[in-house]
């Protein structure tokens, strides 16, 4: 019966009789941050009395308002879901409190008197308060000292409604999350660049320092170079170590190798034999080479008689003589 009642009030302050007009062609935009509250204002026609009031949130119904001078006036939520959520101020503006992304819409409060109706439209938008700005770089230094920076900026949950900028000594550089610029320290003092982020609730900002950035490029470029450097001195000096050592050891070889052929053929001529007459006692028979002292054993009396003979063989074919006329030629 409730709702039957509010159909028919509606419609009778709808009438023929009555002319709808719109405040404004273009609807009011309203930014609501996302779990706080949101106000949209209400504008009573000027020397009229209001007889209801009807706010709507896409073409349905959420509440229906019957304004008393004398006593307080009668609110019908006829939206149950956002019932808990809605408030009216004194002048019957809207209050949505808890805001959450569905809520995002057209709104519109119909205001009848006795001989007209008013129709107030508003676009409202459920934005996050930003967060959480970041600037990523990648630097590089060329071989003139110039230096080459990619700069990108970011937030944390960002859309669509989101803008980005970059400004530097107050000019505006770029109107895009990233930029690109190349920054000569011989030419240019210290320089900073200023990424602004923004939407219809919140901003944000981060600055960074070229110098910075190309500083610390600069120092590992020149760690990079410095440890290439004594890596191939290192190596360098380790190859020729190396070279250096076979060559000496080949050097050894072929000396060791020219003095064995100098002695070979004087080896087969080194041996001489000395002789003792056997008075009674044993002889030796001493080999030496030309170049060593030869040595004489004395005989000791009462002795066996013992010949020792060593015989230098060779590839010649000699003669073979009886054992008594080798002991004879030992003298």
């Amino acid at each position: 019966m409730l709702w039957l009642f509010q159909s028919l009030l509606f419609v009778f302050c709808f009438g023929p009789g009555n002319v709808v007009s719109q405040s404004s062609s273009t609807p009011l935009m309203v930014n609501g941050i996302l779990g706080e509250s949101v106000t949209l204002p209400l504008e009573f026609p000027a020397g009229e009395k209001v007889d209801s009031i009807t706010w709507l949130c896409n073409g349905t119904s959420l509440a229906f308002i019957v304004p008393h001078e004398t006593k307080s006036p009668e609110i019908h939520m006829t939206n149950p879901k956002q019932g808990k959520r809605l408030k009216f101020t004194q002048s019957y503006s809207l209050q949505l409190s808890n805001l959450k992304m569905e809520d995002t819409g057209s709104y519109s409060a119909q205001i009848s008197t006795k001989t007209s109706a008013k129709l107030s439209s508003y676009t409202l938008r459920i934005l996050r308060q930003l967060r959480n700005i970041q600037v990523t770089n990648h630097s590089q230094l060329f071989q003139n000292r110039t230096c080459e920076l990619h700069l990108t900026c970011s937030v944390e949950d960002a859309d669509d409604n989101v803008s980005f900028r970059w400004e530097a000594l107050g000019n505006t550089l770029s109107s895009q999350p990233n930029l690109t610029v190349s920054w000569d320290p011989r030419i240019s003092s210290e320089q900073d660049y200023t990424c602004i982020a923004e939407n219809a609730v919140s901003n944000l900002s981060f600055s960074v320092s070229a110098q910075k950035l190309c500083g610390d490029v600069k120092i590992q470029y020149t760690d990079t170079k410095m440890i290439l450097f004594t890596v191939s001195g290192i190596c360098i000096v380790f190859g020729f170590i190396i070279l250096l050592l076979l060559f000496l050891r080949k050097r050894r070889d072929s000396l060791s190798l020219s003095t064995q052929r100098t002695q070979g053929p004087e080896s087969a001529g080194n041996l001489e034999y000395v002789s003792v007459s056997p008075t009674n006692n044993t002889v030796y028979a001493s080999v030496t080479h030309s170049n060593r002292e030869t040595e004489i054993w004395t005989p000791t009396e009462n002795d066996t008689i013992t010949i020792y003979s060593t015989i230098n063989h060779s590839k010649e074919s000699k003669p073979t003589f009886s054992r008594a006329t080798a002991l004879d030629n030992v003298v």
